[in-house]
């Protein structure tokens, strides 16, 4: 555990979590300081987040309760509201490490959580492991400094979420099952009349995995530059070239994407699948459907190529595309009944104009044991 959120007020701790949990951080929420003593049976976490209760007799009530249950715990306060020089001077008396104020969440949070961590790894010196164990502990901190570093860097090459163009909404999620993670998403205009957009998914998961979503995304950006107009009509030709690069990297990794292009002159979609599963689902007037299209994982065959297919976007309707990591969130059920569960779960998002991410309960669910990836588009009259 590396982060601990303590606050009775729900809506706030999720939503600070959330904003944690985007940066890489590992975080554990409880409401009241009750349950802090099974939170640290669990593992002593590098800071403990505390609210500023400015409407409450004792604003830093919780914070003041927190370090009398552990007096060494590494205790930042997070305030909603601007807070005066007297309140930050009570704040470091009872042993605060920091004091976040608005303007902090907005800009470096990231920065300034790792900073106040190191301070608060000098409150535990003193009863810290020594020898082996205490260098074993310090070298597991900067690894996880460098993977939150890596997170961050990973999740600033994403595109905006969500991004508008024309009649089209895009968005997406990523949940990564360690730090860093093997499935990427990407969209953007292509021509005045054309958008891309695909989902990938890296062979592993991790670190290694990681590196090749950045090679990914610089391949979105020469895409932008060199791209052949009978890509336009054939993505298949995407996936060929972006073959040609993995192999020529010789990374030892393949890629299952799926990749397409929208036209918006016509409203129609040109896509092919490089072996990515499961397939995309469309829904629009005609019901829903999963848009089956074969093909190969992407750099792992010299000369491989790829089918394109077509499809009409007339209407309103909604396009979702999720990694395989999903169906390892659902289970032991049949692969067809997991299918299923998938299909029903867009459906249900389309129809209460909910977050498909939200449907499938990823919001709520602990990293599982792989990478999960959802791109939705969705297009109205």
């Amino acid at each position: 555990m590396t982060l601990l959120v303590v606050d009775p007020d729900d809506a706030a701790s999720s939503a600070l979590s959330d904003s944690l949990s985007r940066l890489g951080f590992s975080i554990s929420r409880i409401s009241d300081v009750a349950a802090l003593p099974a939170a640290l049976s669990k593992g002593r976490p590098e800071l403990v987040l505390c609210p500023y209760q400015s409407n409450g007799a004792s604003p830093l009530g919780v914070a003041q309760a927190a370090l009398g249950v552990d007096p060494t715990l590494p205790i930042a306060i997070v305030a909603r509201d601007d807070v005066d020089k007297r309140t930050v001077v009570d704040a470091m008396r009872i042993g605060a490490v920091d004091v976040f104020e608005p303007v902090d969440l907005d800009a470096d949070l990231a920065q300034r959580i790792d900073r106040a961590i190191g301070r608060g790894g000098r409150l535990a010196r003193a009863s810290a492991p020594t020898g082996d164990d205490a260098q074993t502990r310090a070298q597991l901190r900067e690894f996880q400094r460098d993977q939150r570093a890596g997170r961050y860097i990973q999740m600033g090459m994403l595109p905006p979420s969500p991004m508008a163009i024309d009649r089209y909404r895009l968005r997406h999620k990523l949940y990564p099952s360690l730090m860093l993670s093997g499935d990427f998403v990407d969209y953007f205009r292509i021509t005045d009349r054309h958008f891309v957009f695909y989902i990938a998914d890296v062979s592993g998961h991790g670190a290694s995995s990681a590196f090749v979503t950045v090679l990914l995304k610089n391949f979105s950006r020469r895409l932008r530059r060199e791209y052949r107009p009978k890509m336009l009509k054939a993505p298949g030709e995407i996936l060929a070239a972006l073959n040609r690069e993995l192999l020529d990297n010789q990374l030892d990794k393949h890629v299952a994407v799926f990749v397409g292009v929208v036209d918006l002159a016509d409203d129609s979609l040109a896509f092919a699948n490089g072996g990515h599963f499961p397939s995309a689902i469309l829904i629009d007037d005609d019901g829903a459907r999963y848009l089956e299209a074969a093909g190969k994982p992407v750099g792992l065959f010299e000369g491989a190529t790829w089918e394109s297919n077509r499809a009409e976007l007339r209407g309103p309707l909604m396009l979702a595309m999720v990694s395989d990591g999903i169906f390892e969130q659902m289970g032991a059920m049949p692969l067809a009944a997991k299918e299923q569960r998938l299909l029903e779960a867009v459906k249900t998002a389309r129809s209460q104009g909910a977050d498909l991410w939200n449907v499938l309960g990823l919001e709520q669910r602990r990293a599982g044991p792989d990478d999960v990836a959802c791109l939705v588009i969705t297009k109205e009259v």
